[in-house]
């Protein structure tokens, strides 16, 4: 492949990369977590190809053009990296704040289960009932 056709292969690689990290965003907003294992694994393979052709860019012949007549392209792939990065990020802060709120329900939840789940013993003492025993005869 020619220095051309490997940067603008890359350019392709990084803007699905970018379109993957706006659906990925999308699942965490509408709370489809059942389907971020797939996506996320299609993101993993891509980042591979992409660490892959820059391998291919940074050892081709013609390199040396990508500081001279090139530069204008490798900026705006800069940019489309930085861009990716930065959607990233807003998923990943978006992501813990959900998974934070998922924790808080869930001990709110516990809480109130064991306030249901406490009783009184014959002294008056609280005692949480044991569901886990069963019936004496």
């Amino acid at each position: 492949m020619t220095l051309d056709e490997l940067l603008q292969h890359q350019q392709s690689r990084l803007q699905l990369l970018l379109d993957l990290t706006g659906q990925e965003l999308e699942l965490i907003i509408r709370r489809q977590a059942l389907e971020l294992p797939a996506l996320a694994q299609r993101k993993e393979s891509l980042l591979a190809e992409i660490q892959h052709s820059d391998r291919q860019i940074a050892s081709h012949p013609e390199s040396p053009r990508l500081s001279a007549d090139l530069a204008e392209q490798v900026a705006e792939l800069r940019q489309l990296l930085q861009h990716c990065q930065d959607k990233t990020r807003v998923t990943e802060q978006l992501l813990e704040q959900t998974l934070a709120s998922n924790r808080r329900l869930a001990n709110a939840m516990s809480q109130l289960h064991e306030r249901q789940s406490m009783t009184y013993d014959h002294k008056g003492h609280t005692k949480g009932i044991n569901k886990g025993t069963g019936f004496k005869v």
